[in-house]
């Protein structure tokens, strides 16, 4: 291969964090399997011509546009000064969640690539049978066909109200900056599938070997990443639209799955992590049973002192047990999660409740 060949090879190959790295670099560092390509985002940007950065800033700012077009229009007017800030809030909370959007489909996939290798030292399979645990998280039908559903339901409300044309234009507006929308929802949905799979047992965890969270530490982390990344993209926009009915009725269901999705995912690795830490105590109390049984028989100084390394041997495996986590995160991690999600969840009904009344 000469030079120019070499050159042009090292520019397809697009890193997710933006910039590009050479193709087999990729291959290597991030150890991934054979076929695999980016979400869907990403690889729209690794084909769109110029600056990736200055492609995601415009695409940001396509609920702007939105604005402009309908001003131009004069078909948009605020009655009170409340309605242009809540107007433009909400073109704030889409144009952020967006960039939120296409930086964590980016960076789900760069640490999920990561993950794979990490997790064939915590499980007993081979690699080829973690690989087939996360997938999907590449499909093109996914996130269109959930951008195509989500553009028939928003513009319900000036349906119904006979202003086709602003229903078509909201539309249409959905089609452009739904996609890192709706691909960072697949890419979430995704993951989560594939942290069940891995807590229904498709994959079998190594024995206790010192690691407290028994190698799945980055399991965890990275499932917070998908649940920050879409609480913070979603949760802004329904806060927003309390006046727009159809928005929060679709931003709240995405919410409640994501968040039930979140707990059941965890719940079979909370599961095996548990099952793990038993049988480790229960080795430890055998090794109890066995010193004192002896203790017992012959309740006298010396037999004790004959039983101590095994009584030290048994509290050494108890201390060891004690110590694994039954989550793949820390638990103040987890009752934060949960307390922000609750709220978040809370804040979204009152605000639901208290919109007719003008609140």
């Amino acid at each position: 291969m000469d030079d120019s060949a070499a050159e042009q090879l090292r520019r397809t190959a697009v890193d997710p964090g933006g910039g590009s790295t050479p193709a087999d670099a990729t291959a290597s560092s991030t150890g991934e399997p054979a076929g695999h390509t980016a979400p869907f985002t990403e690889r729209i940007l690794s084909r769109l011509p110029g600056s990736r950065l200055g492609w995601i800033i415009a695409w940001s700012l396509v609920p702007w546009v939105n604005v402009a077009i309908v001003l131009t229009s004069g078909g948009l007017e605020w009655v009170t000064t409340a309605d242009l800030s809540s107007e433009l809030l909400n073109r704030t909370a889409v144009s952020v969640a967006v960039l939120l959007s296409l930086w964590g489909a980016a960076r789900i996939d760069r640490d999920l690539s990561r993950l794979r290798v990490t997790l064939t030292h915590a499980v007993e399979q081979e690699r080829p049978d973690v690989d087939r645990i996360f997938r999907g998280i590449d499909s093109s039908a996914g996130p269109l066909i959930l951008t195509a559903a989500i553009a028939v339901v928003l513009p319900l409300d000036e349906a119904l109200h006979g202003d086709t044309g602003a229903a078509i234009l909201q539309a249409a507006t959905w089609l452009i900056f739904g996609i890192p929308l709706s691909t960072a929802v697949w890419v979430y949905l995704a993951l989560q599938l594939g942290l069940d799979r891995l807590g229904r047992g498709r994959l079998t965890l190594r024995t206790y070997s010192g690691d407290r969270t028994l190698g799945l530490e980055p399991v965890g982390a990275l499932a917070f990443t998908g649940f920050w990344m879409l609480f913070g993209a979603v949760t802004p926009i329904v806060l927003t639209s309390s006046a727009d009915l159809p928005t929060v009725i679709v931003g709240s269901l995405v919410l409640l799955v994501a968040l039930c999705l979140f707990f059941l995912s965890v719940r079979g690795l909370h599961r095996q992590m548990t099952a793990i830490k038993h049988r480790e105590m229960h080795r430890a109390a055998n090794l109890y049973a066995q010193a004192y049984e002896k203790v017992q028989e012959n309740p006298t100084l010396d037999v004790l002192e004959q039983q101590t390394p095994l009584l030290n041997a048994a509290e050494n495996l108890e201390k060891r047990a004690e110590r694994i986590q039954v989550w793949p995160f820390d638990e103040p991690t987890f009752a934060r999660a949960a307390t922000i999600a609750t709220s978040a969840v809370a804040t979204i009904v009152a605000r639901m409740l208290l919109a007719p009344t003008g609140l």
